[in-house]
């Protein structure tokens, strides 16, 4: 028992290493560009040890997104249900959505790229994933409306997400593209902080939102990076 227990671990690690590596490799070059054995490379084994956990490049892709952006959904509605008023918890969530982006910049550039992909099969599955945020998002709006918290300068859950996730996925995903010699590291906790202050700002204007502690005074985790 005790050695079975030992190869599940071990298979179960090595998968997540899988993962780790099928990220970084789609989020630099992209689905179609990207070679099994380039993300075996990462990982120390071949293109069979790949193909061993994953039936192929498309189920690996399938489940690099599940568990990017099945990670942040699953901390968006941890946070989204705690005590607090409603713009408290909805603060809350952006600071846990920049949180997230820093801490995992390969969901960022995978979304900004998948943004542009006219591969319909790719598309359908991005869509897949980001049908859950936007359901969220609405049940969001629905309660902020309903009971008066919210008085946004546009009550379009879309519009707002395009603001606010928007703003952070260029600031993770894009701007070091744009700007080839950034003077600052964009992911340290400074600049990850002076970043959050920034689309709280934005939530707080677009929701008609004033949070108790001020923009100023909201706590800046330090990003976990990926390795």
């Amino acid at each position: 028992m005790a050695a079975t227990e030992r190869r599940n671990r071990q298979a179960e690690q090595t998968r997540a290493s899988i993962l780790r590596a099928a990220a970084e490799r789609f989020a630099e070059n992209g689905f179609a560009a990207t070679r099994l054995e380039d993300v075996g490379e990462g990982v120390g084994i071949g293109r069979s040890g790949v193909l061993y956990h994953f039936h192929d490049k498309r189920h690996l892709y399938a489940a690099v997104l599940d568990d990017l952006f099945g990670g942040l959904l699953t901390e968006l509605r941890f946070v989204l249900v705690r005590a607090g008023t409603l713009a408290e918890r909805i603060e809350a969530v952006v600071c846990a959505f920049v949180d997230y982006m820093g801490s995992r910049p390969a969901a960022a550039r995978i979304a900004v790229r998948e943004s542009v992909n006219p591969d319909s099969t790719s598309r359908a599955e991005i869509q897949a994933q980001a049908r859950p945020f936007l359901m969220l998002l609405e049940m969001i709006f629905e309660e902020g409306e309903r009971s008066g918290v919210f008085r946004p300068t546009r009550s379009d859950p879309l519009h707002f997400v395009s603001m606010v996730a928007g703003a952070t996925l260029f600031y993770i995903a894009a701007l070091p593209t744009f700007v080839g010699d950034l003077p600052y590291d964009p992911l340290s906790t400074e600049q990850l902080g002076a970043h959050k202050r920034d689309v709280l700002a934005i939530t707080q204007r677009l929701l008609g939102t004033r949070g108790p502690h001020g923009v100023a005074g909201v706590s800046v985790a330090p990003a976990r990076r990926e390795p």
